[in-house]
């Protein structure tokens, strides 16, 4: 029925920059700026133009709604902010989708100091790889050769308990990527 249709939504253009039909499940929007939750990524409308972030790719973050500040950080450490005026489902979206974009998380030891947190993530779109990565924590060095050997076993250990395929995964610390 015509008298329904809307010209235009808060969501013109999100296809395109997803490369897919999008299916928004929940979005916040705030003065000039739209947050939209899908089920494989993150996308901020600001300026006309649309970011993208798979949720694989952010890494954290959290919604205030004392301040109305919307924050959450990616894998390769860009830290973003936004003020939105309607945060309607979103912040339960956004820990929702991090969860299920994490495969396994394990801590171990460092060698010398420190720990170690090897973090899995897969895709939540057609894309089934699980990228691997390595948080320091407690002064752990991942460039320290003992370290780095012990994060490539435990990978190699969960890759092969998880996935049997027994392969060298590609890890990346969290400050490398």
């Amino acid at each position: 029925m015509a008298l329904f249709r809307r010209k235009g939504t808060h969501f013109d253009g999100l296809a395109d920059a997803l490369g897919q039909p999008a299916e928004v499940l929940a979005h916040g929007t705030g003065d000039g700026v739209v947050v939209a939750g899908t089920r494989e990524a993150l996308a901020v409308l600001s300026e006309g133009v649309w970011r993208v972030w798979p949720w694989e790719r952010v890494s954290g973050g959290a919604w205030s709604s004392e301040t109305a500040q919307f924050r959450w950080k990616t894998v390769d450490g860009e830290s973003h902010a936004l003020t939105l005026t309607e945060a309607n489902r979103l912040p339960q979206l956004f820990r929702e989708r991090i969860e299920a974009s994490t495969v396994i998380q394990s801590l171990i030891d460092a060698p010398v100091r420190g720990q170690v947190q090897i973090i899995g993530r897969r895709s939540l779109g057609k894309q089934t790889s699980v990228d691997w990565y390595a948080v320091p924590s407690g002064g752990a060095d991942l460039d320290d050769p003992t370290t780095r050997e012990a994060v490539v076993a435990e990978t190699d250990r969960l890759s092969a308990e998880y996935f049997g395929d027994g392969t060298n995964p590609d890890w990346r610390s969290a400050r490398e990527v």
